[in-house]
């Protein structure tokens, strides 16, 4: 699987699993405003570059073994 076809598996579709995790008040602040001069939402953004990152990482498609 390339590259491309990676990310879009891993953007399209339901989301339905919910990944929590605590940030700090100015860690908070600034992806806010990031988010905001990106025009995308907070979620958005986060979901968008862990893709990117698992997508350079060349890694597998999920679900499939090491």
């Amino acid at each position: 699987m390339d590259k491309q076809e990676l990310r879009k598996l891993l953007l399209n579709g339901n989301k339905t699993e919910r990944v929590n995790f605590a940030v700090t008040p100015a860690l908070k602040s600034a992806v806010s405003k990031l988010a905001e001069d990106q025009c995308v939402s907070i979620g958005g953004l986060i979901v968008t570059m862990l893709a990117d990152a698992v997508v350079e990482s060349d890694a597998k498609e999920p679900g499939s073994e090491n």
